[in-house]
């Protein structure tokens, strides 16, 4: 009986091994895409200066935003592998770009963790038609709808080739003011869940293409 019950016990122990060994391999070669979130978007000013004079119509702003990157992933920390950029848009058009992080700040963001940018945008961005008539709307309601696309380069732990970051942040935002600030349009809502922009397959031939260049 003690011989069977070493036998069995040393399948049990054999199967745990194995089982680890299968579940270490899985981790590293299949990983968790990184989660981006605002958890902070302040809007100061939002406003259209029209000249007057056939000039076309401008966007005033001041935002500052807090953009987290999540990694979810337990087993693998990731390191970005190029520049970290931001794209404001309103009714579909560009009005401001910021480097959230440069090409010599090399971030790690260890497993489990996240990597917190902090980043404000003041200035003027010409307008055309469409978003004008777009912004007298959205100004009327009170609530504005921005898209912040982020974009990237990521490289996982013990991978050989980097990962496209390409997101985009869906944005309803009210005007802040030093006695009523107004981090997000809607009543209980702590952050904004960002989209990836483009299919893994497209994302995946991408990096093959980067990586053979």
């Amino acid at each position: 009986m003690a011989k069977a019950a070493d036998i069995v016990a040393g399948c049990c122990f054999l199967f745990a091994v194995l089982g680890a060994a299968v579940l270490l391999v899985v981790a590293f070669v299949f990983v968790i895409p990184l989660q981006v979130t605002v958890d902070e978007a302040y809007l100061g000013r939002l406003a259209l200066a029209a000249p007057g004079n056939g000039t076309p119509a401008s966007l005033a702003y001041d935002l500052s935003l807090v953009v987290v990157l999540h990694n979810h992933d337990w087993a693998l920390s990731v390191r970005r592998t190029a520049p970290l950029d931001a794209e404001l848009r309103f009714a579909g058009r560009p009005f401001a770009r910021v480097r959230m992080a440069g090409a010599m700040d090399w971030d790690r963001i260890r497993r489990s963790t996240k990597a917190i940018y902090r980043f404000a945008v003041a200035d003027e961005a010409a307008l055309g038609s469409i978003a004008a008539a777009e912004f007298a709307r959205e100004k009327a309601s009170g609530v504005f709808s921005l898209e912040l696309s982020i974009t990237g380069r990521f490289r996982y732990q013990a991978h050989d080739h980097s990962h496209i970051l390409s997101v985009i942040c869906p944005l309803q935002l009210s005007i802040s003011t030093p006695t009523m600030p107004a981090p997000f349009a809607r009543a209980g809502q702590t952050s904004h869940m960002c989209k990836w922009r483009a299919p893994k397959v497209h994302a995946l031939l991408d990096e093959r293409a980067h990586d053979l260049g």
